[in-house]
């Protein structure tokens, strides 16, 4: 059996594997059986996204689990950093998110979260697969009876009621009066509930893609497509906009002139407030390769190190988590602030950019123009197979050939998509000419007998 688990848990189209009914009771057996082996009385949390196959895949799950006493808790549609807040406060188990985060519809996934509120381990994500595997060589699951199910259900809008204030005091409760704020919630988890946040800090807000039906998650809309709220915020001279994705651990900020602004932007303001108050630990940040050279270029100004992670927000957590370090995240949008969250959270994001827009009494044009990016070439490879990259005739030598030419005036990454069939080309540099040119060779020869080229 190949690994499960890619960057951010299990994803696949719902129906097809990992995702096919057998199999995800499988997975559910398989979390039944470890969390009764670790506890006496195990109890775990179930959070999901809006897409239409949540409410089965939850059904599949359940069954699965429920082959072990383990009290189940249904907390329905919510955001993932909600799911790891409630998992750590109410000292769950295990937290388990349905969701695929800023993918379409057609997806799902699995995200899994400790007590601490934490994505599970490395370790803890070969357990499942080993127990998994020698639960699909044993045959099919024992199926509980009915009338023996443990499962509960926390009260929705108390969980939620939690959750937001717990969002409130970590913004320090500032009074947003006279903002005129858009946002952009994709159809998706965060709909409902970024908006009333914002609403019960006195903002004046204005929502769109609030209105999820199942199948337009993430649809022309969200952090994919930052653009919708950028061109309102334009049009309709709103003072900042934000765009979630599907789950809302991520969000993209634009400014007040309808220019899009990504995590690297948000970790450079975050991390000179911070630092001006004395509270950026170690002088430090934590990015993943994929950010910006010029998010380095900006904190070496300030004298501000930059430690580089692998992609995926739990790998800058885990950086974050090892330095002993309290702010980090990705290109993307997941901001991890970890005074206050373990996990990327948008809504969270989305409030401190406005509560430094308050205290500073700056725009977002003014608080970001810290920052200038170096130009980045970002193409994607459909591919059949993910061959080592040094296996693949003639590329070795060209990576090597356009590392000379870069010279340390830019860099390349070259990496395989944890939860897609793509390969991943990054090369930034002050010369976009160039770039562009070695990103089009790099992909034409993956490409060739095994792939084709895809917009980033």
């Amino acid at each position: 059996m190949e690994r499960l688990f890619g960057t951010d848990g299990i994803r696949a189209k719902f129906g097809e594997h990992p995702l096919t009914r057998d199999f995800i009771r499988q997975i559910g057996a398989a979390l039944g059986s470890i969390l009764s082996r670790r506890s006496s009385n195990p109890r775990l949390l179930i959070g999901k996204d809006t897409r239409y196959s949540g409410d089965e895949l939850e059904r599949f799950l359940i069954e699965g689990i429920s082959s072990y006493p383990v009290e189940m808790n249904c907390l329905g549609i919510l955001p993932t950093a909600a799911l790891s807040y409630l998992s750590r406060e109410h000292n769950a188990d295990l937290g388990i998110m349905l969701s695929a985060s800023h993918n379409l519809s057609e997806d799902n996934g699995i995200k899994l979260f400790n007590s601490s509120g934490l994505k599970v381990s490395n370790e803890d994500e070969l357990e499942i697969e080993a127990v998994i595997r020698e639960g699909v060589r044993g045959g099919a699951f024992k199926r509980p009876e009915a009338d023996k199910l443990k499962i509960k259900s926390i009260e929705s809008g108390q969980a939620l009621d939690s959750y937001i204030n717990f969002l409130k005091e970590a913004a320090g409760d500032v009074d947003l009066k006279g903002f005129k704020v858009a946002i952009d919630c994709s159809h998706g988890a965060v709909s409902g509930i970024a908006d009333r946040a914002l609403l019960e800090l006195g903002a004046e807000v204005d929502t769109l893609n609030n209105e999820p039906d199942g199948k337009n998650i993430n649809q022309d809309c969200g952090s994919q497509h930052p653009e919708v709220v950028a061109r309102y915020v334009a049009e309709n001279k709103m003072d900042v906009g934000f765009s979630f994705d599907g789950d809302g651990d991520r969000v993209i900020l634009i400014d007040e002139k309808g220019r899009v602004l990504d995590g690297d932007y948000i970790l450079t303001m975050l991390g000179l407030n911070l630092q001006k108050k004395g509270k950026l630990k170690k002088n430090t940040l934590v990015a993943t390769v994929m950010s910006n050279m010029g998010l380095d270029e900006a904190m070496k100004e300030y004298d501000i190190r930059v430690l580089r992670t692998a992609v995926g927000d739990k790998n800058v957590v885990e950086g974050m988590l090892r330095e002993k370090l309290n702010l980090g995240g990705e290109q993307s949008g997941h901001i991890v602030l970890l005074d206050h969250s373990p996990t990327g959270d948008g809504i969270l994001t989305c409030l401190k950019i406005l509560a430094l827009m308050k205290e500073s009494n700056k725009c977002v044009s003014e608080l970001s123009n810290c920052m200038s990016k170096f130009p980045q070439i970002l193409l994607n490879v459909k591919v059949k197979e993910k061959k080592s990259f040094e296996e693949i005739p003639g590329l070795p030598e060209l990576l090597k050939k356009n590392e000379e030419e870069l010279r340390g005036s830019g860099r390349m990454v070259l990496r395989y998509s944890g939860t897609e069939p793509l390969a991943r080309i990054m090369i930034e540099g002050k010369n976009l000419q160039m770039i562009e040119r070695m990103s089009r060779g790099i992909a034409d020869i993956i490409q060739e007998g095994n792939g084709r080229v895809t917009s980033a």
